[in-house]
Formats: structure tokens, sequence, C-alpha cells
């Protein structure tokens, strides 16, 4: 039997009732592995480490001096979960939606930081957005059956992953990422605001194969009047088994998904129509006639979220000899989205890569990771933007393009030295990013940027006995600019140009020193942690000639604090974990004599903490094992208001954001054999809140209403 030690988060109340959780937090829970060739997570405190093959070797690699969050699948499924946001919704020191719709902030990275301080995984292939300019996605692009579970690294790992891990990496494995076993299943779900339905047809072919097909539908109805999403998903897996050391793994994905939304709407609104608000319609030019007049048309005011993805992944791998492994993914994706109210207007998005390592083992269960990255990113938007007259004063389209391109090579190493008690670790990596845009029609311009960049990380953990360990760790990781901040625009005769960004990378250091232990009858897991960033990148627009840079302008500090407990006893298992996050930012000096050429005459937005940033944010939660076949279980989860740099944010609002407690219940019963049943609340008091600000706007995101759901799952 193989441990690895691991936790899972799930988040403060700071009720009277609840006071006796208030030393609690960030929580560890055990996860148990169905593939033979992963680590079996029964235990987060057994502290054993040799080798098995993993999932992820560069997460195993990471384990030991590194917080790593795992929330299983019985975490995420028949729990009333409907996406994977609703999932990270629950974990203290994750927000979703706060910083901006489909975005995803972890460790206080803020506004306009936090989607390019993040990657997201899907199966170890990269699925992170290339650019949110002109319109923004999110990453439910998996639904919630299929997923075995999801990973979190929160903080750091550039060496393993590069740019963008500032923030932290989310990686989700799907139920065809193994297929050691596959199991046959059907489930159908209902809930308050519509249904699912699922479908998987699993099955081992002789000795050597193994092969596992799965189709989900889901039907949401969302806050407002006659808003919607809607999806289908399909997918398929192939194992080989060519020889007992080796496996070759074939996977193939699928998703359509059709929405109609309502993006954000003022406090007012809100106040006046509440879910009944229906947008006006609007008339629009959608083209020109062959006599040169504008054709235009009636359409609805709701805006439209349509997404196809199509993702194929290959994965090899060879155990070679007992200390060498070698692990292979190449991976590509292709698809597009839309976000706005002209359904036209679509990005279409492309990626593909590969990523190659070398799993040596040396000395008494040391190892060397040696690793090879390359990926190649695509996106593109091209619509008529505008209209105009010509000479003889008939109108005709003016063409907008948008295209991005960033190509990634990199080579990375990371050794981990096992000496008696202590472990030590060190890593380096070394990339280059091709940035290159391409923008056309009233706007022009293009360029290409070659960005080097080295990260490194030195660690050590003391294992002073059988069921404790402490560690520190040193980050040194970079942050490329995103699709928007790669160029500068300048208007000339009253027309956008745009040409390459002087700005350099972010650079930032994070320090972490961490404690995982059994203290009498709990589970204790601790992390605290600071980040130092002397050039966070800024978009700058000047007042009054339209003029936008991308400028190193902030030196900024983020710290805080993860912690968590578990204890059992006898039929009750109790969790609790809590995340604290705060902030600060200033003007560097090249911020400072910025502001001596420019003028003060904008709000200094340096001395309020970090933008849409919660402080606290707190989940407990209680299971009880009534009999071997019923269970039932208990989550409350707190969210705690956030600051903003914008002194006068709270304006904004009409005092309507705030914190929030939620409180969801489900019970789980096993009549006979491979059947279950299963059923619950979510937002079991109906508390009101709103997810998202935007600044400057005033408008804002109701957030989930109470929720009844009723399953069932039959797997054989």
């Amino acid at each position: 039997m193989k441990y690895y030690p691991l936790f899972v988060h799930n988040g403060l109340s700071l009720k009277p009732t609840l006071a006796w959780l208030a030393i609690l937090s960030t929580l560890p829970l055990s996860v148990s592995a169905t593939d033979a060739d992963s680590p079996e997570y029964t235990d987060t405190i057994e502290l054993q480490d040799s080798y098995v093959r993993p999932d992820y070797v560069e997460i195993e690699r990471l384990r030991d001096t590194k917080e790593i969050i795992v929330i299983p699948k019985e975490e995420i499924q028949e729990r009333g979960n409907r996406t994977i946001s609703d999932v990270l919704k629950s974990v203290p020191g994750i927000s979703v939606d706060t910083t901006g719709q489909g975005d995803i902030d972890i460790r206080g990275q803020g506004s306009e930081t936090a989607q390019r301080n993040l990657q997201v995984l899907l199966d170890g292939a990269s699925i992170t957005t290339l650019s949110n300019h002109p319109y923004s996605t999110n990453y439910d692009v998996v639904p919630i059956e299929q997923i075995e579970r999801i990973e979190i690294i929160p903080g750091g790992g550039s060496v393993l992953y590069g740019s963008g891990t500032a923030g932290g990496i989310i990686n989700i494995t799907t139920n065809l990422r193994g297929l050691k076993d596959p199991k046959s299943s059907v489930l159908a779900e209902w809930n308050s605001d519509g249904y699912r339905l699922n479908g998987s047809i699993g099955s081992k072919m002789g000795e050597k194969f193994s092969f596992l097909g799965t189709a989900t539908k889901l039907d949401r109805d969302l806050y407002y009047k006659d808003t919607y999403r809607n999806s289908e998903y399909y997918s398929a897996g192939l194992r080989w088994d060519l020889m007992p050391n080796q496996s070759l793994l074939l996977r193939a994905s699928h998703l359509s998904e059709e929405s109609q939304y309502i993006k954000t709407l003022t406090a007012n609104k809100i106040k006046q129509y509440d879910k009944d608000y229906v947008p006006p319609d609007k008339t629009v030019t959608v083209g020109v006639d062959s006599d040169g007049h504008l054709i235009k048309k009636n359409i609805s005011g709701y805006l439209t979220g349509d997404r196809d993805i199509d993702s194929y992944n290959l994965s090899y791998q060879n155990d070679l000899t007992e200390q060498l492994h070698f692990i292979s993914d190449v991976f590509y994706t292709d698809g597009f989205y839309t976000n706005n109210a002209n359904w036209e207007q679509r990005v279409d998005q492309k990626s593909q890569g590969a990523k190659l390592k070398f799993d040596i083992g040396y000395w008494d269960d040391s190892n060397i990771l040696l690793g090879f990255d390359y990926s190649k990113q695509d996106a593109s938007i091209s619509y008529i933007g505008s209209y105009k007259k010509d000479s003889a004063g008939k109108y005709y389209g003016v063409p907008y393009n948008f295209s991005y391109e960033k190509d990634v090579k990199a080579l990375y190493a990371l050794n981990s030295l096992k000496w008696d008690k202590y472990i030590f670790t060190q890593g380096l990596r070394r990339e280059q990013a091709k940035w290159s845009f391409d923008k056309g029609g009233t706007v022009t311009g293009a360029g290409t940027s070659n960005r080097w960049n080295t990260a490194a990380e030195l660690s050590a953990a003391y294992l002073y006995r059988d069921t404790g360990r402490v560690y520190a760790r040193y980050e040194r990781g970079y942050t490329l600019p995103d699709g928007l901040q790669i160029s500068d625009q300048t208007v000339v005769n009253g027309e956008k140009r745009y040409f390459t960004t002087n700005a350099e990378d972010e650079i930032y250091d994070m320090y972490e020193m961490g404690l995982r232990d059994k203290v009498a009858f709990s589970t204790v897991n601790a992390t605290f942690w600071m980040t130092n960033t002397d050039n966070q990148l800024n978009r700058i627009y000047l007042q009054g000639v339209n003029d936008a840079y991308t400028m190193n302008l902030l030196q900024t500090r983020r710290w805080g604090a993860d912690v968590a407990f578990q204890q059992t006893f006898g039929k009750l298992t109790l969790e609790e974990s809590y995340a604290w996050l705060n902030g600060r930012s200033d003007y560097n000096d090249k911020g400072r004599k910025f502001l001596m050429e420019n003028g003060k005459n904008t709000i200094d937005y340096t001395k309020s903490g970090l933008m849409k940033v919660p402080e606290h944010s707190v989940s407990l939660k209680g299971k009880y094992n009534f009999t071997d076949n019923l269970s039932a279980d208990i989550k409350y989860t707190y969210y705690g208001s956030y600051n903003n740099y914008l002194s006068d944010a709270n304006k904004e609002d009409d005092g309507i954001v705030g914190s929030r407690d939620i409180v969801d219940m489900s019970v789980h019963y096993s009549p006979v054999k491979n059947v279950e049943v299963y059923g619950g609340v979510t937002n079991v008091f109906d508390k009101e809140y709103y997810d998202y600000v935007t600044s400057g706007f005033g408008s804002l995101i109701p957030g989930n209403e109470r929720s009844f759901f009723v399953g069932i799952k039959a797997t054989y």
C-alpha cells in the first residue's frame, strides 16, 4: 500500500453558534483512487514516499513541499453542483466571477490580474484562455459527471508550468485519464433549475484494451426570465497496454453549448425588476444592400454564449527501467465561443502541443524530473465593426480583425533529494515565448515579441516524526502580458494604431512555510505565504487622447494563510477550512515618475487593498454514515466582503454587495448494490447575494438561489 499526503479545501463562520469553528480552516480529505497506477490517497498523514506510476508525475514531485488541494469526485458529483465553477466557489482562497464573469481568482490576484495569473489544465493539457479581448469565456468545459478529481496548486509551480502560475494551477482530471477499470453507468438528475442526463459504456477488451464512451446532456435555467444554459458533451477513450510497463491512451471529446443570458445589470434595475427583467429589443445594422443602403434588423437584447470545443489527447508511458520512466502527452483543441449580443461575432480558438517528461530515480528514493514543453495557441475574431459612406454616399462595411498567436518552448529540471528525514528540492526552467498579434480594419497594427524567462525554486522539508512534517519554499516566477496587454495603442488622424508593447514580463518572488501533522484526534494542515511583485503589469488609458499603454507601474505584496483540520469520530467526519488573504499595492519608481509627468487627476487606487479580493473565506462540513448504505452531509460556506483599489467602489453597488454564508445539504442512499439514490438542497436558507461588480459600470450578477435536486445512478 502506497500513501501520499493530500488535503482538500472546503470555507469561516463569524456567528456565535459556530464559534467553535473559528480556529479551524482549509481542510485535508482522504481520496480513494480507483486507478491501480495512481497513488492510493487513503490517508492524509501517512508520509511514506516511493514510486508508483502517477497520473501526473509533476504534481507528485510537488507534494512534499507544496500545498496541493484535491477535490475528489465524491465531493464534486451528487452534491448539487452543476458546473466546475460551482465546485470551485466553495474552496476557501478561490473566487469565481468576482473579478469578471468566468474569471477564477486564486490567492487574491484581483481584477485585471486573475485571468493571466492562472493556468487551467484538462487531463494535463492546457486549456487556458489565450486572450480575453474582446470577449471572455469560462472554464466549465467538462460535465461534473465526467470528472474524477480536481487538483489545485495555489500559488506557484512556475518551474513545471511556466508563465501565469502566480495565482495557481487547476488540473481537471476526467474519467478518461486512467481507463484501467472502465465502468458502464447511467445517471438522471432533476433539480429546480433543470435536469441532467448521463450515460457511460465501458469495458475491458481482453487483457490489453480498455474502452469508455460517455454522453451527457445538461439543461439549466438561469436567474433571469427566459435565460438558460444548455449543453451536450460526448467523449471516448481507448487504452492499449502494449506491455506490462507500457501503455498508450487516446482520448477525444466534443462540447456543444447554447446559452441566452444577461451578463450584468445595475443595482437599480435589479431592485426594480429582479428576475423578471427582460432586456429591450434593439435595432442593429446587419449589412448593406446592392444600392449601398444599410440593412437593419430588430434583435433580442439578450446576450448569446454559444460554444463548441473539440479536444484530442494522446498519452504514452513507458517504465524503461525501475529507475527510468518516460511520460508524454500530445494534445490538440479546436473550437469557438461567443459572448456578446451580436451572434456573428465569435472567437475562434485552437491550441496544440506536447509535454515530454523523464523521471529518473537515483540514490535512496531521490528523483530528478526532466521535461520539455511545447505549445502553440491561436485566437481570432473577424466581423464588420462599423459602416461608413464612400465618396458616392453609399455605405460599406468596415471589417474588424483581431488575431493572436503564442508559441512556447521550455526546458526544465526538478530535483528531489531525500536524505534521512530531510527532503530538498531544486528546480530551474528556461522558457521562450513568442507572442504575435495582428489587428486590421479601422484598427491596424501587427507585431511580434520574443520573450525569454527563467523560473527557479528551492524548498526543504523535515519529517520530524512519522505523522508530521514542516517545510519551507521559495519560488521565482513570471507572468507574460495577456492578449490585450501585448500591444499598445495610439490614435492617429482619428484611427487607432497598434504596436508591440515595451512592458517587461511581470516577475514575482514567493515564500511559503507549511505544516502537516496529526495532533490528538485531528489532522492539521497549515500554509503561510507571501508574494512580492515589483513590476506588476498595468493597462493605462490616457484621458482625452484615447491612447493606451501596458506599463509596469505597481509594486504589490500579497500575503495570507490556509489552515485545515479533519476529525473522524466513529461514523461522523468533520472537516474545517479557512483562507485569509490580504495585500497592498503602491507605485514603484516608474509609476511615480509616470504620475509626475501626467498629473494626478485620477483616483489613487493603490491604497485600498487588492481589487475584488475577499479577506476571509471558510468552509465547514460534517458527514454522518448512518449505515453502510445511508449517509448525509451538511456544508457551510462563508465568503467575506471584498476590498477594492478604488476608494469609492462601494458606492457603485448601492450597498447590495457584501459577505455571504451558504448552507448546502445532501443525502445518499444505496438500496441495492451498484445503485445510488441521492438528493438535497443547495443554499438552504435562500441567501440572496451577488457575485460580480464591474468597476465603473455598477453592474451585478445574482448568485445561485435555493435549489432542490434528486438523482439516481446505476453502475455495472
